[in-house]
């Protein structure tokens, strides 16, 4: 009775988290990635898109860039600002905008029961963009 209590307990808490399905990707795909001031930070897409987060080319994947989520020194990829993808308890994360200019979620790296925030190293994977 305990093992089929725990088997359920397992699978619905399972639905609850967010979590990247590969059905996904294609509403993912050009998506923008703006920041809660308006600052543009780039796309989601293969990383041979010019503007996508995923291209080491771009200013928007480098480590230098203020206009970057992996720059450890802006305000959008250290582990402390309010807006950054990177502290999982950010109330402002960037916005996740599809090509339709329709709102998909936040690029963010937790909470992991929050079903609206997505980590960007969870799309890159799972929409095999690297």
């Amino acid at each position: 009775m305990k093992k089929i209590l725990y088997i359920t307990i397992c699978v619905l808490t399972s639905s609850i988290f967010s979590e990247v399905n590969a059905w996904e990707c294609g509403d993912f795909n050009g998506a923008k990635i703006i920041a809660d001031d308006g600052t543009e930070l780039g796309v989601l897409g293969p990383q041979w898109e010019i503007e996508s987060i995923y291209n080491d080319s771009s200013e928007h994947s480098s480590t230098w860039s203020s206009e970057s989520i992996f720059n450890e020194n802006s305000d959008y990829g250290n582990s402390y600002s309010d807006q950054s993808v990177f502290n999982d308890t950010a109330s402002n994360p960037p916005l996740i905008i599809s090509e339709k200019g329709e709102e998909i979620g936040k690029l963010s790296v937790g909470p992991d029961w929050d079903s609206y925030r997505y980590d960007p190293n969870d799309i890159k994977y799972t929409c095999d963009w690297d």
